[in-house]
């Protein structure tokens, strides 16, 4: 094949993104890892550019962009790893609509429901937030030579097409007469221009820059909320999670100067954050934030007793949904600190009642902890890439640490060393001590 044909290629993927919880086995599965590290690479190398399909949607709803995409791209890869709705829906739809050229993934826990345990899945391993370096290089080579196959091949992979064979598939008007109506290029166009953006977003938050963030992110939330009459809860979630993010952690950088810019930058988070309707929500991400940004105004100078009690409350109260669902060590560990927190500023019956809560929380911290790291494979543990270290290794160990320390159990210290040496940046072994000294300071008081 020509190379100037072969550029010209379009791969639109459909998967969930960000991290996400897998509701077959509870793990958190990094989606975002999959699609930057595996599936694109993998779609570049057989001449194709690629898009994944948040990159490209800019309402909360199926649009025409969308469904121009599942009609018009030469190839679709699903990742339905997390049973996500939208992409089985969206998986679904392409099927109908042509014949040949889908490509179907998942993580290899994952169990295929009956109506499509007859279509091939391609499985890769997830380590949990991450993906191994040489599973990344296997699954990449894999899905390469499977996309360049399909270039040279005219056999069906839909089950609707192969076992319907009467079917034909639709075919275009040759003339569009909505204004509405866009093709695929104009598509692919509009998601340079967006996934620009939010790469430009990502790299100023990896800088530590979040005002510049914020600014970034505020340019993709208006673009996304242009449309007349559109309501703001039609914006998509992650772009109002990560701009709340960035807000409170310019709130965060402010605290120690200027409290009352801090106060105001926590309450723009928490006002973003209502449009997602976090006391009905049961997407730990969203959780996760409002109790972190209830967290953080409770503990600002000056505050009232009566308010930061109430900050407390909605804080823990967020954090045990949060846990209730993914049961992970890191919401657990924040869940512990809070009730010793909030036993800190109690007295009687409810002091007690909070610090039982703590270390119960804190016994099942250290079990979710061990677990993690003793589901990493032993040529992961050796592994030259300090990146995936920092997202497998420190922080579990740290976590597991900071649970026994506050359970006194003798372990802790042993553990904590453990972690300081396998630290690949000194800020993450100052952020661990910290939130142990204050633990330590609030049950010595």
């Amino acid at each position: 094949m020509p190379i100037e044909e072969a550029a010209a290629l379009k791969c639109f993927v459909i998967m969930g993104f960000g991290e996400k919880t897998d509701p077959g086995t509870g793990r958190l599965l990094n989606l975002d890892a999959t699609y930057h590290n595996v599936i694109k690479p993998a779609a570049q190398a057989a001449g194709y550019s690629c898009v994944r399909a948040d990159e490209v949607l800019h309402s909360g709803v199926i649009d025409i962009p969308m469904y121009e995409m599942l009609l018009n791209a030469d190839l679709v890869v699903a990742d339905v790893s997390t049973s996500n709705l939208n992409a089985m829906f969206e998986l679904g739809v392409r099927y109908a609509l042509k014949p040949r050229s889908t490509i179907v993934i998942a993580e290899s826990k994952f169990s295929s429901p009956f109506d499509i345990n007859h279509i091939v899945i391609r499985k890769y391993t997830h380590l949990g937030p991450d993906i191994g370096y040489s599973e990344v290089g296997r699954m990449q080579q894999q899905l390469t030579l499977l996309m360049k196959a399909i270039q040279r091949s005219n056999a069906p992979d839909s089950p609707v097409y192969s076992l319907l064979s009467f079917l034909r598939p639709p075919a275009r008007k040759t003339k569009q007469t909505s204004p509405q109506a866009i093709g695929i290029e104009g598509a692919i166009a509009q998601d340079e221009t967006y996934a620009a953006l939010w790469q430009e977003a990502m790299t100023a938050r990896a800088a530590g820059d979040f005002v510049k963030e914020k600014a970034t992110l505020i340019g993709i939330y208006e673009s996304q909320a242009a449309k007349a009459g559109e309501d703001e809860n039609a914006v998509r979630p992650r772009v109002i999670r990560e701009l709340a993010f960035a807000t409170y952690k310019i709130g965060d950088k402010e605290l120690e100067t200027n409290p009352s810019a801090a106060a105001a930058a926590y309450e723009e988070a928490i006002s973003l954050l209502q449009i997602l309707e976090p006391d009905q929500t049961t997407d730990p991400e969203t959780l996760g934030l409002w109790s972190g940004v209830h967290k953080r105004r409770s503990a600002l100078p000056g505050r009232a007793a009566d308010d930061r009690l109430a900050d407390l409350d909605t804080a823990i109260y967020a954090a045990e949904r949060g846990f209730l669902i993914r049961q992970d060590y890191y919401t657990g560990i924040n869940l512990a600190y809070l009730f010793d927190v909030r036993a800190s500023i109690s007295s009687g019956e409810y002091k007690i009642a909070d610090r039982v809560f703590a270390n119960r929380v804190r016994r099942r911290v250290v079990d979710a902890a061990e677990k993690a790291l003793s589901s990493l494979p032993e040529q992961f543990e050796q592994t030259e890439d300090r990146g995936t270290k920092v997202m497998t290794l420190y922080w579990p160990q740290a976590t597991l640490a900071e649970a026994l320390i506050g359970l006194n159990d003798p372990r802790g210290e042993t553990e904590l060393a453990k972690a300081k040496q396998m630290a690949p940046a000194d800020w993450m072994v100052k952020i661990t001590l910290q939130q142990i000294e204050d633990l330590k300071r609030m049950r010595e008081a």
